[in-house]
């Protein structure tokens, strides 16, 4: 059995073609790449879910769980090569940086956070909404690198207690 990414292996009969395309359409830099993005969602979202659990108010921890869940959720499924472009809808929304920046219709406060937290939010944010996009114009492998690496320079600068 030959193994040649870190997402999936490819069963016998299942080889990828002579121009080094596996049988999704991704070469094997491109599914490693897609492996760094989900990884990455995973290590966002758990340094998102402390700020919510720092939280006082029920519902502003809400609000950032489910920021948590959209960017970890985006980076490690919603990179699809069949899409026709970026991301729309309720997904979106819930990156939308009013979610952690005003306060809440429903909260009595605004949330504990720390101006650099809330820039590495809206950086995160805007990152992972930007990433399901660049595998319908075909640059997983050239931009995706960028935006992953642009999350962990975010996670930096949100502070101790960020994973890297």
């Amino acid at each position: 059995m030959t193994n040649t990414s870190t997402l999936d292996l490819i069963l016998p009969g299942d080889e990828p073609d002579d121009d080094g395309q596996d049988y999704d359409g991704l070469s094997s830099p491109e599914r490693e790449t897609l492996a760094e993005a989900a990884g990455m969602g995973v290590r966002a979202a758990a340094w998102i879910r402390t700020l919510a659990e720092r939280q006082g108010e029920e519902d502003n921890r809400r609000s950032l769980e489910r920021y948590a869940r959209a960017v970890e959720r985006i980076l490690s499924r919603e990179i699809v090569t069949d899409r026709d472009g970026p991301l729309e809808g309720q997904l979106l929304y819930k990156l939308d940086a009013a979610n952690f920046t005003i306060r809440l219709w429903n909260a009595s406060g605004p949330m504990d956070l720390q101006p650099a937290e809330q820039v590495a939010l809206a950086a995160i944010g805007a990152a992972t909404a930007s990433a399901p996009g660049l595998a319908a114009n075909r640059a997983l492998g050239a931009d995706l690198p960028r935006v992953i690496a642009l999350i962990g320079h975010a996670m930096a600068v949100g502070g101790p207690g960020c994973p890297r």
